[in-house]
C-alpha cells in the first residue's frame, strides 16, 4: 500500500537530489559532461516511486515543482537548454524556502573536507 504521509518526503528529498546534481555540477568543478548532468536528475524523477507520488499526490507546491522537472526531462532539448530550464524552476526562492534550505549560500556554507 502506498501511504500518502510519504509523498511530501520523497517529494522533498527527489527535489533536493536534483538541486544537487546542477550544483556539484556548477563551475569550476563541472564534473559531468552536460549529457550526463541531464541524465542523472532523469534516473531519479523517471524513478517508480517518485511517478506514483506524483499520480497519488496531492496538488501541493512540491508535486508542481516536480512535475514541471519531470516535463522539462522528457523534453529533447540540447543538453545545456535542459540543464537551463532546470535551473530557471530548481533555483527559485520559494522552493528553496519549502525545502528548508538557501541555494546559493548552502554552496559556499558546506564544511571543507577533513584532511
Amino acid at each position: 500500500m502506498f501511504s500518502t504521509d510519504a509523498i511530501r518526503p520523497r517529494n522533498q528529498r527527489t527535489l533536493r537530489e536534483a538541486q544537487g546534481i546542477l550544483w556539484a555540477n556548477l563551475p569550476p568543478a563541472s564534473n559531468l559532461p552536460d549529457a550526463q548532468a541531464v541524465k542523472s536528475p532523469r534516473a531519479l524523477v523517471y524513478a517508480p516511486q517518485v511517478h506514483q507520488a506524483l499520480e497519488r499526490g496531492n496538488d501541493t507546491a512540491l508535486c508542481f515543482v516536480l512535475r514541471a522537472v519531470n516535463r522539462i526531462l522528457s523534453d529533447e532539448d540540447q543538453p545545456n537548454t535542459t540543464i537551463n530550464r532546470l535551473w530557471d524552476v530548481l533555483d527559485q526562492p520559494e522552493l528553496n524556502s519549502a525545502l528548508r534550505q538557501n541555494s546559493r549560500m548552502t554552496l559556499w556554507q558546506k564544511k571543507p573536507p577533513a584532511r
